[in-house]
């Protein structure tokens, strides 16, 4: 039996982790589904997750508005950590901080020799992440968020000096993803895309997955 880690990025549910639930997963918006989705746009017996020698595979429960995997279409489709599932509002990520650190790592080690600096960039990657402790995740597919009327929120006011230097610490860490994202990023001569590599990109997914935990805890306060 393999067990399988879902953290909510978007949704009704944006910030819940489930983790290690043993397979096989059903998703749906039914009761009696594994994992129960407040979305409106999932059908109520989704999609099932299952083991199958040692892989994990996706099946879309004929749903009504279909299941998407890593922004593809898909009915059936071998999952693995990092992959995104995209459902009805909500999109979930597969894997945990280390599951997906192990990806990174064996994707760094089969680099051929002429690309050892890329590996050896992933790695550093891996090692700032982990001084971070911070979970790594991937692909949003063609998942967008949508823009604030008027641009960004204003700043917020009256903060105590504690408050400020918090929050300045919070944009750093932000700031530090993005800027290494972009120093990594290459545009093909001839080309309209930037292509970055699989770290970088786990990196701003993180992030991503920070965020939304940060928004879920700020909504929903401990009552310690």
């Amino acid at each position: 039996m393999s067990n399988v880690t879902l953290r909510v990025l978007h949704g009704a549910d944006r910030g819940k982790v489930y983790d290690e639930v043993s397979t096989p997963v059903t998703i749906g918006r039914e009761e009696g589904n594994t994992i129960q989705l407040n979305d409106e746009r999932i059908s109520r017996y989704h999609l099932k997750l299952q083991a199958d020698h040692s892989k994990i595979v996706l099946t879309d429960l004929d749903s009504t508005n279909g299941t998407k995997v890593n922004g593809e279409e898909i009915h059936v489709r071998i999952v693995r950590d990092g992959d995104m599932i995209a459902l009805g509002r909500s999109v979930l990520l597969m894997g945990s901080h280390s599951d997906i650190d192990r990806r990174i790592a064996d994707i760094a080690s089969k680099m051929p020799a002429d690309e050892q600096d890329r590996a050896r960039a992933m790695q550093e990657r891996l090692e700032r992440a982990s001084k971070h402790q911070s979970d790594i995740i991937e692909d949003l597919g063609d998942v967008k968020l949508p823009l604030l009327p008027g641009g960004p929120p204003p700043m917020p006011e009256q903060l105590s000096p504690a408050q400020s230097a918090e929050l300045c610490e919070l944009l750093d860490y932000a700031q530090a993803i993005l800027r290494e994202t972009m120093e990594g990023a290459v545009m093909r001569p001839g080309h309209e895309k930037v292509e970055i590599d699989f770290a970088p990109w786990q990196g701003l997914l993180d992030l991503q997955a920070s965020l939304a935990e940060m928004l879920r805890q700020i909504g929903e306060p401990s009552s310690d």
